[in-house]
């Protein structure tokens, strides 16, 4: 580092000056730099974890209140002491009340428990929303009667339907001795559940995932993942529904999502009483939003405190200086023969007494000078004329020098530089067509133009690039005239057909074709390219902005062309659109007003 400045700066000592005040100065910015992003970024990381952690309480309270709610319509007292069973027609009634009084209800039952009887284990009544009168059944080896026949709420595991998940529930029937005189059994829809955890959101794109305790969907946001499709090969799931924490504060809590096609930060929890797990994923990008911005504008303030700092360095090391540095010119001009003029050092230091004795050794020097300048004038005149030979002939060697011709690997060095150049040419013509598109002042004078006598032409441009790549191009031209400015519309094709040969990876295929729309010339540019994603599809058109994908690592532009391309083309009073799907090509289409 030292020997870098002192390269840049010339004055050892005053590198010396500036490297202590750029350390001394700068390393406590960076470590409090440091620290801040640290303190922000662990603070963020718990605040992402207590949202989502309080996202899923927020469900799982939800969801409970519901079997609770659910389940206590089952509950039933009747009002007499002996055991005995509900008279059948109170039953019906009873079954049609509860049908009306909660829409999750899809089926509901009564089942006897007298057991000297022969209807022990049967349903006794059952009503559902069917028209058909439903049948009776004997269910005395199942869960829901031999647990619910001893006094217990039972609920059973999800299973799913065409209308969605749904559960059985069932609770016993006692009377006010606490005797179990029947048990009553519902099939209950989980919709209801489904869409407080589809309403579940967290920050702009985060939701929450509801599994049973067998891995299986039972409802998410939006991925359009079948429910009862299993996911517990997703990481927070699977732990969630082992019991362990999943806090969003481990590294294994950020990973791709299925649902999201993306990062995301996850914390998940299991509900014991169902053994259902509540996961909350939140994609990085929206989730760190708030976070990037707050480190940019640590990072932001960091660097101009360290510029401010390198501006101000010099400033102080040229003040610490500048006396040694008059010493140093004087002594300089003492060494070219000058030794009148006396240098002023006004620092009341020993600086000061140095340049007071600096100033009597010049006067020693001066008189010293005086009588070698005597010896010396005698000693010239004899040595004039082998001096002025010599001097001669040396000029004449750097002449001969100077003609010299330009070699192989200077020529070389050139056409690199020629070819770095052209890009440098290409990105400021693009950053001064954007510059001038800002300012309203992109110069289109609008003329009928044969467009595929345009076309044709950047075609036959580009062939060699496509034919380099084994990229074929086809194109048909059908002759029309439009309303635009020709030297504009052919760059729109080049940009557009450039852009399929960039994208399309290997060999292929670039279809152009061409029709008339009512009273627009619509083109169309169709590539087998690598396609653009949904995420890329958003933001195409801005500035700045280049698709990124696998294989595309070495294809090179400013992200201005596609702007461009639409600022020209709704200039000359079209619209430009496309049509892409990732791995099967895109289409760029734009329109043009017919010249009638």
């Amino acid at each position: 580092m030292e020997k870098f400045l002192q390269k840049i700066h010339g004055s050892p000592l005053r590198t010396r000056f500036l490297l202590y005040f750029i350390v001394l100065t700068t390393v406590p910015v960076l470590i409090l730099g440091a620290a801040s992003l640290f303190l922000i970024d662990t603070s963020h990381r718990r605040d992402v974890s207590a949202l989502e952690l309080q996202l899923i309480g927020q469900k799982i309270e939800e969801t409970e209140k519901f079997f609770e709610r659910t389940l206590g319509l089952l509950e039933l007292v009747v009002g007499y002491d002996q055991k005995s069973e509900i008279d059948i027609t109170q039953q019906n009634f009873f079954l049609e009340n509860l049908l009306a009084q909660n829409a999750a209800f899809e089926e509901v039952s009564f089942i006897s428990v007298l057991s000297a009887t022969s209807t022990y284990g049967v349903e006794t009544a059952k009503k559902n929303r069917l028209p058909d009168v439903p049948e009776l059944f004997n269910v005395s080896l199942l869960p829901k009667f031999t647990e619910t026949k001893e006094g217990r709420r039972y609920v059973g595991e999800v299973y799913y339907t065409i209308e969605g998940p749904s559960v059985t529930m069932s609770a016993p029937v006692v009377n006010r001795n606490g005797v179990v005189v029947d048990v009553l059994t519902a099939e209950v829809s989980l919709r209801e559940v489904q869409e407080f955890i589809k309403s579940g959101v967290i920050g702009e794109r985060g939701g929450i995932i509801l599994a049973d305790n067998n891995g299986r969907l039972i409802a998410e946001r939006e991925s359009g993942i079948a429910e009862g499709v299993r996911v517990d090969d997703v990481v927070s799931i699977r732990r969630a529904l082992t019991g362990k924490s999943v806090d969003a504060l481990q590294p294994e809590d950020r990973y791709q999502s299925i649902f999201y096609k993306e990062p995301v930060v996850a914390a998940g929890k299991r509900m014991e009483s169902t053994g259902w797990a509540f996961v909350v994923e939140w994609p990085l990008s929206d989730a760190d939003a708030v976070m990037n911005t707050i480190r940019n504008q640590v990072l932001v303030t960091t660097l101009a405190s360290i510029i401010a700092v390198l501006l101000l360095a010099p400033v102080i090391a040229s003040k610490l200086t500048r006396p040694i540095n008059m010493l140093k010119k004087r002594a300089e001009e003492i060494e070219q023969g000058h030794f009148e003029k006396e240098v002023v050092v006004t620092t009341n230091d020993e600086l000061e007494e140095l340049g007071h004795a600096f100033n009597r050794m010049s006067k020693g020097l001066k008189r010293l000078e005086e009588l070698k300048g005597e010896f010396v004038y005698i000693a010239a005149h004899e040595l004039r004329a082998p001096v002025t030979a010599i001097k001669g002939f040396i000029s004449l060697l750097l002449e001969d020098r100077a003609k010299n011709g330009i070699t192989l690997e200077a020529v070389e060095y050139l056409d690199r530089i020629d070819r770095a150049n052209e890009g440098l040419v290409h990105l400021v013509n693009d950053l001064l067509e954007v510059a001038r598109s800002d300012a309203g002042k992109i110069e289109i004078s609008v003329h009928p133009v044969d467009i595929s006598v345009a076309t044709d032409e950047v075609v036959k441009t580009l062939i060699v690039l496509a034919k380099k790549k084994e990229i074929t191009i086809e194109y048909r031209p059908v002759t029309s005239y439009v309303l635009a400015d020709e030297g504009k519309l052919k760059e729109i094709m080049t940009n557009l057909i450039s852009n399929a040969i960039k994208y399309t990876l290997g060999s292929g295929t670039i279809v152009i074709s061409q029709e008339m729309v009512k009273d627009m010339f619509v083109t169309h540019v169709r590539d087998s390219g690598i396609g653009i994603s949904k995420v890329a599809q958003k933001k195409l058109f801005e500035k700045f902005y280049r698709v990124r994908a696998k294989g595309t690592e070495d294809v090179t532009g400013t992200g201005l062309g596609l702007f461009i391309v639409k600022q020209l083309v709704e200039k000359m009073g079209g619209k430009i659109w496309f049509v892409s799907e990732e791995g099967k090509g895109s289409t760029f289409s734009f329109s043009l007003p017919v010249h009638t």
